[in-house]
């Protein structure tokens, strides 16, 4: 990964980030959906669809987190390094979770025996024979519905802690980081912006 400083995440990134926040939350609603369907034919409709957006997750995610670990990003711009250990830990997690989710619904999907087809007779591959004892499909069940709720959390902590540090330092750090308008102190063509009187005041740098 280059060691190049920049101000915002690639576009690339930027543009993951964004698109997995929104199927991410799609995807908790979707399986809450199915899992307290009103009909079992809502149920058994759903949950395919859960599935599927859950192996595009899975796929989406290995991908950002090769990108990001290839591609230049912002430095750490945190006042204390505590500060920088909980952001990198949650960012972890976040990460973990994001994977585990889709693995641990993949192990149920098969242990059902679940069609696993995705689109024009794509099929997913199964890796592993079920086995009689269905200690491992309980454990994964387990481990997919608090997982879910553990992604939920540290998402909203996650949103949460960038707003609060946007809001007191007042520098549009999510636009400077995640957005995808001109940076401050930059005109929209990439270009120096001309600023004049109390607007000419150094900037803050990252």
């Amino acid at each position: 990964m280059s060691g190049r400083r920049v101000q915002r995440y690639p576009l690339a990134l930027r543009l993951l980030h964004w698109l997995l926040a929104l199927l991410l939350t799609l995807q908790i609603a979707l399986g809450f959906a199915a899992e307290h369907a009103p009909t079992p034919a809502l149920s058994e409709a759903l949950f395919p669809l859960h599935f599927r957006l859950g192996m595009l997750i899975l796929c989406l995610t290995l991908l950002r987190l090769a990108l990001r670990l290839w591609l230049p990003v912002p430095g750490a711009d945190d006042a204390t390094p505590w500060r920088g250990w909980i952001r990198s830990g949650v960012h972890g997690l976040l990460y973990g979770l994001a994977l585990l989710l889709p693995v641990s619904g993949h192990v149920i999907w098969v242990w059902m025996g679940a069609d696993r087809t995705l689109f024009a007779g794509v099929q997913v591959p199964a890796l592993f024979v079920p086995p009689a004892d269905e200690t491992g499909r309980a454990l994964a069940w387990y481990v997919h519905v608090y997982g879910a709720w553990a992604l939920s959390a540290l998402a909203g902590l996650h949103v949460a802690a960038a707003v609060s540090r946007q809001i007191r330092h007042g520098d549009r750090f999510i636009v400077r980081r995640m957005g995808f308008g001109a940076l401050p102190g930059k005109a929209a063509d990439g270009g120096p912006a001309r600023c004049t009187g109390a607007g000419a005041a150094s900037q803050v740098g990252e």
